[in-house]
């Protein structure tokens, strides 16, 4: 294991509570209000924070994907100026995407629902406190601060289901709810990390720089059209389903597709938090040879812990949903594997679509991430009318996989990642057995515990199995948590 890994699963240790928090809070909402709300006022929640989520990407994820790429080349210097550019083009565009917001909105009156319509007049706050705590979460991430980004996020993850729920219980049971929470949250996060970075760096209009701002528009807009591509492979469908089907259908697809997004992704993130920092910084300061060592690693990392969550979200799809859901949305277990699997494929484009960016090559990036949810797109129009839910689960699956052929198959021309094969012939070998045990094992009387109990028994077939077929599997990827955990908060904030 070369020594850019190691640092890697140090500041990891740091993320964890990034990554639990939210997760957990995400399943204890999903099944919060799954119970307090109907299908189709769930359905029109998705809609609106969905079309939120588009907005910011259009807008603002530049900005972030530019703060965590040039943080390591401006700041020793020039952090006060790249702090003030980043947030001057982001309050700028706030404005803009206010007015655009609300003039669209206005003009849909006659097409939408009378409850959509109304709710999407909530659209500009939701998205400027959404984007900007996203931002100032960039910001502690590309610092490499894994601990403030664990706090911040935690709180956010807090906050936003405590106040939804104050707001449910107290003021109205519907949608409009859940996004106040999101709407609170998000400003208890920007608010005062915004003075404090600005106080640490000194924010001044001045100090926006010109040259800077280029650098970042040329390397962050395709980057644009790249998360927009993205949010059409994983969103799109919503919009289909509400096409060909109503909100019921949309609400009981997102709460399935929520709950597999959440198991499978806290962990795709977890792992991407530390990796992609580390990996400018290797390709910065030591060239190809170190991110290729780095990235080799991180890909049997990834096959080791997001393969084993894949099978198992497909053996207990109908224990999870029958567990965490409302009856209304059980029909949602039918489409768990297919997005289980779809999302595996999708972290795995993550990981090589960074050989592009350390290139800046975004541009071919957008293309090839265009192509894949062009793909979804038409595939969701052809499977839905035929197949309900569960065509739309299937074409995400297979736009995903298209997307990881594509990105896998062009990005190591670039820089060559190696897929770890081996590796994941074992974690296939462990993941089978692990599935064959949990299926033998019998349900209990109270369904949490019989859900845990197959939760814990395949962690611990799936672990022992591992360890058997890869004995080194100890020196790479456990003792390095356990025999550095006590300087690993001191690593997390040096870097």
């Amino acid at each position: 294991m070369n020594q850019d890994t190691g640092k890697v699963l140090k500041e990891l240790i740091g993320f964890i509570p990034a990554a639990i928090v939210p997760s957990l809070l995400g399943f204890v909402s999903v099944a919060v209000f799954s119970r307090y709300l109907p299908p189709e006022e769930y359905g029109d929640f998705t809609l609106v924070f969905t079309t939120a989520v588009l907005a910011h990407t259009f807008a603002f994820s530049w900005i972030n994907q530019s703060i965590i790429r040039y943080y390591e080349r401006f700041a020793p210097q020039q952090v006060g100026d790249f702090f003030s550019t980043c947030v001057t083009g982001f309050f700028i565009l706030s404005v803009l995407v206010a007015l655009g917001w609300l003039i669209v909105t206005a003009a849909l009156n006659e097409q939408l629902s009378p409850r959509l319509w109304k709710l999407l007049f909530l659209g500009p706050l939701i998205v400027f406190f959404y984007s900007g705590s996203n931002m100032v979460l960039a910001f502690n991430r590309a610092m490499r601060d894994s601990v403030r980004y664990s706090l911040l996020s935690s709180i956010n993850a807090v906050m936003k289901l405590l106040v939804a729920l104050l707001l449910i219980y107290f003021v109205r049971k519907d949608a409009a709810s859940i996004l106040g929470g999101i709407i609170l949250a998000g400003g208890i996060v920007l608010i005062p990390e915004i003075i404090r970075l600005s106080r640490r760096w000194g924010f001044r209009l001045r100090g926006c720089n010109r040259s800077m701002l280029v650098t970042f528009i040329k390397f962050g807009g395709p980057l644009v059209g790249l998360a927009l591509s993205n949010i059409i492979l994983s969103s799109s469908d919503r919009y289909i389903i509400a096409y060909f089907l109503d909100s019921d259908a949309v609400g009981v697809y997102s709460a399935g597709y929520k709950i597999t997004e959440t198991a499978i992704m806290f962990l795709v993130t977890f792992l991407m938090w530390a990796s992609f920092p580390a990996l400018v910084s290797a390709y910065e300061k030591s060239g190809d040879s170190a991110a290729v060592a780095l990235m080799d690693d991180l890909l049997k990392i990834y096959v080791i812990l997001i393969f084993p969550a894949m099978l198992g979200l497909t053996v207990l799809s109908e224990d999870i949903t029958g567990t965490l859901l409302d009856r209304r949305y059980f029909d949602a277990h039918k489409i768990v594997p297919w997005i289980a699997s779809g999302i595996f494929f999708m972290g795995l484009s993550f990981y090589y679509s960074k050989s592009f960016e350390l290139r800046e090559r975004t541009l071919f990036l957008f293309a090839l991430f265009l192509l894949a949810a062009m793909a979804n797109i038409l595939l969701n129009i052809i499977l839905i009318p035929i197949l309900g839910l569960q065509g739309a689960a299937i074409s995400t699956m297979l736009a995903y996989f298209i997307c990881f052929l594509l990105s896998s198959t062009a990005g190591s021309r670039l820089l060559a990642w190696h897929f770890p094969f081996v590796i994941f012939l074992k974690a296939l070998a462990a993941g089978g057995l692990m599935c064959l045990v949990v299926y033998f094992v019998p349900d209990l009387d109270n369904e949490w515990l019989s859900l845990f109990s197959k939760i814990l028994i395949g962690f611990v077939v799936y672990t022992g199995a591992l360890l058997v077929l890869e004995r080194d599997i100890k020196a790479k990827i456990i003792l390095p948590f356990v025999d550095r955990r006590k300087d690993s908060l001191v690593q997390s904030r040096t870097g």
